[in-house]
């Protein structure tokens, strides 16, 4: 076997282990912090808190903290940088945990710093899109896609994520439209709903005007026999005479 033949399986292999790394998640982080990329983005950050009004608050919190600090203990500033540091650091972190202990509303100075690192990188989907186009960008060089190449696929991926979004589009709108309609035949059901006529006992309504009419029968012949024999009563005291 010659010498180049060594050579190419030897670039082969470590072609192979630089696709394993790409695909790997930890090995595409470390490349993210090594080429610089990380540094970079960790400094854009920086500066952009220090623009933050958060960071404007904060500074204003700790100039505070540490008046109050000398006003109670003067001999503070006779102590070198390093120990009023470490005894401002201490300072920071024992509030921090009284109010994390004893209060809901936790407004110490690690706190405002933890809520912005929360909204601005944590919970940040614009944070997260960059360090995924960035990630994206340096796997694609260790690839060895050109920038043409890459350029066709960013694209090929937009159109596809802008058809994604028609789509949901659309069917927010054929449900919300399902769902107007089927409140408005609910709305008709009810506005034109026949009103049942009440059901009454027809049987022994019947029973009961049935009594009632042989009452006044029965009533009606005693009276008319009374009046048949005072008639009779009459005729004959009139032959009589």
């Amino acid at each position: 076997m010659g010498s180049s033949d060594m050579d190419d399986k030897k670039q082969q292999k470590d072609n192979n282990s630089t696709l394993e790394s790409v695909t790997d998640p930890k090995g595409l982080i470390a490349v993210y912090k090594k080429n610089g990329t990380f540094d970079r983005q960790r400094k854009s950050m920086l500066e952009n808190f220090k623009k933050s009004e958060t960071h404007s608050n904060l500074l204003l919190k700790l100039k505070l903290m540490v008046e109050n600090k000398i006003k109670n203990d003067p001999t503070i500033l006779t102590k070198n940088r390093g120990k009023m540091a470490a005894l401002i650091q201490g300072g920071i972190i024992n509030e921090h945990m009284q109010q994390k202990k004893n209060s809901k509303n936790d407004t110490s100075l690690l706190s405002i710093v933890d809520k912005d690192i929360q909204e601005k990188i944590i919970d940040s989907p614009e944070f997260h899109d960059i360090v995924k186009t960035e990630l994206k960008d340096i796997k694609r060089r260790l690839l060895g896609i050109s920038d043409e190449d890459y350029a066709k696929q960013l694209e090929e991926e937009k159109r596809n994520k802008e058809l994604e979004l028609e789509k949901l589009r659309k069917e927010d709108m054929e449900r919300e439209y399902a769902y107007k309609n089927n409140f408005k035949i609910k709305n008709l059901n009810t506005s034109y709903k026949v009103t049942k006529v009440p059901r009454f006992n027809i049987s022994s309504n019947r029973n009961s005007l049935r009594e009632e009419d042989a009452g006044l029968n029965g009533h009606n012949g005693a009276g008319s026999s009374k009046s048949g024999s005072e008639n009779k009563s009459k005729d004959v005291k009139y032959l009589m005479y």
